[in-house]
């Protein structure tokens, strides 16, 4: 097996579970049930029970209908795991050809989302991810390839083809085929892509599978490869393609573009060149038609021009300033800001570039100088950076100086939900305003004394009333609609009135299953609605904006492959066409009578444009519709059924989840550390996806010097508030046949026993573990050196951090005390008992991308318990560092390369990607000092298949400067499983 293969293999899964580096996906400690059908376990909380009953009936229906449609199934039966870690629209799968399983998120799509043309968010969920599984998780027709991705799972993973656009594009594409909906039929999506390819921006090859940091790239594998797929059925039959997914699991091995060139005429690579200048062709001859349909007077003016992805803009009352959300991707990461620009001109840079202009000339007046930009950036009076990288939505106005948004908080270690903020801008101060109220888009009343807002928990969306009231912050006083898994709500926006006086209704967009967005005006204190005309064979629709009375309706709706701007007038009860479709038009913004603001999407991201609406090309619309049925016309001969969330208990079984599923697998584990000795490990582990019962055993040896060897066992429960953990291990180290100097210990035998109860806690991102630790071990060598010894240990573990993107710190703390016996203090001649502290300190920051961290560690047993700390080594699957309280591990030594009752070590790194340089200084009691710099890295990960899950890696390069004594260069490379 490939490195690479198992690379791309660890790179997959944690691109599927990576949503955010701060919390794990489920807390296991919950009470979960299991609803197990003929073909599927359906994995839930109580609180998502018919959500997760409706999905099980989905997907036999879905499993069925794939079947008949590709004529292709899993055996296997796959686990499916409902959660809801984000308060957002997501899932992904894990496509293990014997262990399938996909984790599907209840919060519904929002009407502006890519992903919001469908029958149902469940059933496009369930059917999208489960295409997924058939796709990719096909088992080999080589008897011995699958027999051994039967056995690990980690050469299973090594298996998917790793094609990104080819894995999304084709359950984007099966997504819409099968239901008439979905990206591939979305025409805001389309208008989007035209717009790319008019500007000869689609992306190549190279950036389809991959991606980079411009604008929507990670989107460009399912809205660019779903294009291209279809292309390839159109041009070339729906059986070749479908050959080439047949190749990709055949007795002779082949990767994607094997599979592809076998049976089309060409590389995908160049027929994908191809299909570009067709698409880019077509697009241009639908913007000629689109032009033709206005005036160069009647369009918008860039007001604004921006970059990256740019979204959420909001006018405040006055109109001298816009708030709007900027996000940009670069090496660094992604970093998100509200922005809040002056509305009024530039004045000073226009001057600024008028006087450079005119030096530039007066020094070399045959010179030619830069045009003026159309118009000048304006001036940012505030900005808001996010905090502990928890997004920014919806800004809105409370008045003048305050803006009131949305962001995650963390209510506990394991669930994100949506609240809102309040920011004074004059005195940069932040505000919550709701825990963990699961509110998403929101709208503010104009006396600032409650909002209304679309709330969506556990999968039910409603719309309701929040007050802003001091003495009752946060408060729901009124459910507006009742909840609902069958109906999502989505931009409420409140009425304004001619006088000024307080709302009574409001304007808001839904969409209930098997249909269509709708644009509907409702009462506030009571049912009563209307629904606003809409233009017949609509497809798209989202944005809702007022006019300043009242009286105008202004939303963006799509047709045609195209998305305009609409304006319905209440007192005329006309709808019209504001603009003729040419931009792709998002965000309106009513500023003034006569004018509006705009975002319009293009290749680099969202600009501002302004459109003057006494000149628009307004067009009266004749056909309107104000019915949201929608017909599956688009979809190929074979359909899916029409969404529903019924339950029917009749298909499976209920029962309490236990230890889960367990999934069994070989592992396979290699360290190379120069200083002391390489070590192979084999073993056997096991496990549910939600690591809620666990268990390794292991065997190591190093076979090339057979300088280390043994065994050993970890089996942890994690179903319970409180975390328990066993670990047994035998350890044989030949310490004078290491690679770099060591005591003179001989052949050492270490035999030990670990048991651990830890308690964790978290609030927002202040963490803390309490645990309590008991060992027994006994110890041997060549030397006739021999005892054994018990430990009881009490410890913290505790962090936080605080991150405001240009800058940043953290602190943690790991402390614990010691209470021993042990038979080496009885040969020091007292009754063997002692007692000891262990503990680390650290303290980083980071301020425009340079960062600095700081540890202080330590290690300190009472003079009776004798030289009993060591110092070097390192950890590995057999040696797991919790365990060995004694042992100071340090990768660049050597086992036991010193020893004393009293450690002390000072180090410094500067984190530079996925490495940091660093540099310690090991001081042993009275011993020689020991520096060493160099650069390491490390990652775990504690998610995933059985196989990544525990999963750590180390690598690093090391000097090694010794006082008085000769210095060294140590490198190391290590797999391993931390527990």
């Amino acid at each position: 097996m490939k490195v690479s293969k198992v690379l791309a293999a660890i790179t997959l899964a944690l691109t599927s579970t990576a949503f955010t580096s701060q919390a794990e996906l489920v807390d296991s400690a919950q009470d979960w049930q299991t609803f197990e059908t003929t073909n599927f376990r359906v994995h839930f909380t109580p609180e998502y029970r018919q959500w997760a009953l409706s999905s099980a009936r989905e997907m036999e229906v879905v499993r069925q209908l794939i079947k008949d449609q590709q004529g292709r199934v899993l055996t296997e039966k796959v686990d499916a795991y409902i959660i809801d870690p984000y308060n957002a629209a997501n899932g992904f799968a894990l496509p293990l050809s014997h262990r399938p399983y996909m984790a599907l998120f209840t919060t519904p799509a929002q009407s502006d989302s890519i992903i919001a043309n469908s029958s149902g968010w469940q059933q496009l969920l369930v059917l999208h991810e489960y295409v997924h599984l058939v796709h990719l998780a096909q088992k080999s027709r080589s008897k011995w390839r699958n027999s051994l991705a039967n056995w690990y799972d980690l050469f299973d993973a090594s298996q998917i083809n790793g094609e990104r656009w080819v894995s999304e594009g084709y359950a984007t594409l099966l997504e819409s085929k099968l239901t008439g909906r979905g990206r591939l039929f979305n025409n805001h999506v389309e208008a989007i892509i035209q717009q790319f390819a008019r500007q000869g921006a689609l992306p190549s090859y190279k950036q389809l599978n991959e991606g980079d940091d411009s604008f929507m790239s990670g989107s460009m594998a399912y809205l660019v490869g779903v294009r291209y797929l279809q292309w390839l059925e159109e041009n070339y039959g729906e059986e070749t393609l479908d050959a080439v997914w047949t190749r990709w699991s055949a007795v002779e091995q082949r990767d994607f573009e094997q599979a592809f060139k076998g049976v089309f005429p060409d590389t995908a690579k160049n027929l994908y060149q191809r299909f570009v200048a067709e698409y880019t062709y077509k697009a241009m001859q639908h913007e000629a038609q689109l032009s033709a349909c206005s005036s160069e007077d009647s369009r918008s003016k860039l007001w604004l021009d921006l970059s990256g992805y740019v979204s959420d803009a909001s006018l405040s009352p006055q109109g001298d300033y816009l708030a709007i959300v900027e996000t940009q991707r670069n090496d660094e990461g992604k970093t998100t800001k509200l922005e809040v620009y002056k509305t009024s001109d530039n004045t000073e840079a226009a001057e600024k570039f008028s006087k450079n202009t005119k030096e530039l000339l007066a020094d070399d007046p045959q010179d030619i100088a830069d045009k003026a930009p159309s118009v000048f950036k304006r001036e940012v009076a505030y900005t808001l950076n996010q905090r502990n990288n928890r997004g920014i939505k919806n800004p809105r106005w409370l008045d003048n100086d305050t803006l009131v948004y949305g962001a995650s908080s963390l209510a506990d270690k394991y669930s994100y939900h949506q609240d809102i903020f309040s920011w004074h801008l004059p005195s940069n101060t932040i505000k919550q305003l709701t825990t963990s109220a699961n509110i998403r888009r929101f709208d503010i009343s104009k006396n600032g004394q409650f909002i209304i807002a679309e709330r969506s928990r556990a999968g039910y969306s409603q719309l309701v009333k929040v007050s802003l009231d001091p003495d009752s912050l946060g408060e729901v006083t009124a459910e507006l609609t009742a909840k609902s898994l069958e109906q999502v709500y989505d931009f409420p926006r409140l009425r304004p009135t001619i006088d000024g006086s307080p709302s009574k209704s409001f304007a808001y967009v839904s969409s209930s299953l098997n249909n269509k967005w709708q644009l509907k005006v409702r009462q506030l204190d009571s049912a009563q609605e209307k629904i606003v005309p809409l233009p017949e064979n609509y497809q798209f629709l989202s944005f809702p904006e007022w006019s300043t009375d009242g009286q105008l309706l202004y939303f963006v709706a799509g047709l045609d492959s195209a998305t305009r701007l609409y304006q319905y007038d209440f007192s005329k009860q006309t709808l019209s066409a504001v603009t003729s479709g040419e931009q792709v038009i998002t965000w309106p913004m009513i500023k003034g009578d006569n004018e509006l603001l705009h975002l319009a999407i293009n290749a680099q991201g969202p600009d501002v444009y302004q459109l003057d609406l006494s000149k628009a090309n307004k067009q009266v619309i004749i056909n309107t519709t104000i019915s949201s049925a929608i017909t599956n016309d688009l979809a190929g001969n074979i359909k899916l059924a029409e969404a529903s969330t019924v339950i029917d208990e009749s298909i499976g079984e209920q029962s309490t989840y236990g230890i889960g599923p367990q999934q069994g697998t070989i592992t396979l584990a290699e360290s190379i550390y120069s200083a002391s000795s390489s070590m192979l490990e084999v073993g056997y582990k096991s496990g549910d996806v939600l690591s809620r019962f666990d268990w390794q055993v292991n065997a190591s040896q190093d076979v090339f010097s057979n300088i280390i060897s043994g065994a050993s066992t970890a089996i942890r429960w994690q179903g319970w508030p409180v975390k328990l953990l066993a670990h047994s291990y035998l350890i044989n180290l030949k310490t004078d046949q290491q690679d770099s100097q060591a005591l003179a210990l001989g052949k050492t035998t270490e035999k030990g026993l670990f048991l651990e109860a830890r308690y964790p806690y978290s609030v927002e991102t202040f963490a803390v573990d309490i645990f309590a630790q008991v060992q027994a071990s006994s110890f041997e060598n060549s030397q006739h050196v021999n005892f054994s010894s018990q430990s009881i240990s009490l410890g913290i573990e505790q962090s936080w951090s605080h991150e405001q993107q240009s800058w940043g710190i953290s602190q943690a703390i790991n402390a614990q005390l010691i209470i021993a016996q042990d038979e080496l203090a009885e040969i020091n001649g007292n009754d063997g008992s002692y007692n000891g502290s262990n503990g680390l300190v650290n303290l980083s920051a980071h301020i425009h991308g340079f960062g600095l961290g700081f540890n202080y560690l330590w290690a300190q047993r009472s003079e009776d318990a004798g030289d009993i700390l060591s110092l070097g080594g390192y950890s590995s699957t057999l040696i797991q560092e919790k365990a060995h309280l004694n042992k100071q591990l340090s990768p660049e030594l050597a086992f036991y390369r010193q020893a004393a009752n009293d450690y002390q070590a000072y180090q410094a790194y500067l984190p530079l990607g996925i490495v940091e340089v660093f540099y310690t200084r090991h001081k042993m009691a009275e011993q020689a000092v020991i520096d060493s710099y160099g650069v390491k890295g490390s990652f775990s990960n504690n998610f995933g298949f059985t196989g990544l899950t525990n999963l750590a890696i180390n690598y690093g390069v090391a000097q090694v400067n010794p006082e008085n004594d000769s210095s060294d260069t140590q490198g190391w490379i290590a797999f391993s499983y931390k527990w």
